[in-house]
């Protein structure tokens, strides 16, 4: 017998708690389904969704590769009148063919958020189970249909945990004509989710020095100030933690920036973390990305990063031009181009496409 803690195993406890929840449901006639608005499932008092998405990659050296990149479901529903329930399942890399290697099913099932959510005031709330770490913008709408580019930014993946279980305390403040987001969190990941090694720092790359990135234990704090109409947004970040093949412990600050204005969108990252060991080894980038509307439903995508880590010798540095396609909100085509400097497996250069769709 396996003397993991039953809550440390996320499928299982998914698999319940969900069979839980539609025990609880009544019976009723769902309405019309619309793309990206998720499924009502009434009669299990829930609501189904997700995303998938498929990339394409023609890079300089390798042969053209189509991969099955994401399949994604979320459950969620409230049971109670001040509780929401949310999961999300996910099987990533589903199915990777080339010209030189016959389709391979190589699929990873994860439990990518799986947590309750308890309101204790219009303004404030608690989170508790398994959630997107709040660090920088990206990571927590990180979703394929969501984003503009095909390619995730180092600065919003290499130097943290995506991923924490714990509890986490959110709400929002008014401030002037505008309001601050304020997210609070602790994570225990070694206690609750000792099995959680699922990601790499340097995720997808084929890296003699990739480590499993996922905390042991930690804290922090992520603050987003938003103006009236939600134009101008600024984020400030800042936790201290350990992660579990990475010692010793980290502290890490973090400033994000989103503005638009006539339909063009302005947004980046920037991170500093540094070791307490104090032996000087510290992680450090940002990016910038500019999105410019081309023609109706149409947009040129021009980014720009450099990273610095303490795992790798060099920096690496990438720029990316490309136009995405969404002919409906949920629904994107996506074509980049990618000029990388450092180590082609991290930054390659050459063209990648993606279909990425909202369910």
């Amino acid at each position: 017998m396996s003397s993991i803690p039953f809550i440390a195993r996320p499928a299982w406890f998914a698999c319940l708690l969900t069979a839980g929840l539609l025990a609880t449901g009544t019976v009723a006639a769902a309405p019309p389904y619309q793309l990206g608005q998720g499924y009502p499932l009434p009669w299990f008092g829930l609501t189904a969704g997700g995303y998938a998405s498929i990339h394409v990659s023609a890079l300089d050296g390798e042969p053209t590769t189509l991969n099955v990149k994401e399949l994604s479901l979320f459950l969620h529903g409230d049971p109670l009148p001040t509780w929401h329930f949310f999961t999300e399942l996910e099987v990533g890399d589903v199915l990777t063919a080339s010209k030189d290697r016959t389709a391979v099913f190589d699929g990873d099932f994860d439990v990518e958020r799986l947590y309750l959510d308890h309101n204790l005031s219009a303004h404030d709330a608690v989170r508790m189970g398994k959630f997107l770490t709040p660090i920088g913008r990206w990571n927590q709408i990180h979703a394929d249909p969501l984003v503009w580019s095909v390619t995730r930014p180092l600065t919003t993946s290499a130097g943290f945990a995506r991923h924490a279980s714990g509890l986490e305390l959110y709400g929002s403040r008014s401030l002037g004509s505008g309001e601050v987001d304020y997210q609070v969190y602790a994570d225990a990941t070694t206690a609750l989710d000792p099995t959680e090694a699922l990601e790499q720092t340097f995720a997808d790359a084929d890296l003699p020095v990739n480590p499993a990135s996922s905390f042991k234990h930690g804290m922090g704090l992520y603050l987003r100030y938003r103006n009236i109409d939600d134009s101008l947004q600024l984020g400030l970040s800042a936790a201290r933690f350990s992660l579990k093949e990475q010692p010793p412990a980290k502290q890490l600050v973090g400033l994000d920036l989103f503005y638009t204005r006539w339909g063009w969108e302005l947004s980046g990252e920037a991170i500093y973390r540094r070791d307490e060991s104090g032996a000087g080894r510290s992680d450090r980038g940002g990016y910038v990305q500019l999105v410019a509307p081309v023609a109706d439903r149409l947009y040129a995508i021009v980014s720009h990063e450099r990273y610095r880590s303490a795992l790798l010798p060099d920096t690496q540095e990438w720029t990316g031009i490309g136009l995405t396609y969404r002919p409906s909100p949920p629904l994107s085509f996506k074509l980049e181009y990618r000029d990388g400097r450092g180590d082609a497996r991290l930054v390659p250069d050459g063209v990648l496409f993606s279909l990425a769709v909202l369910l």
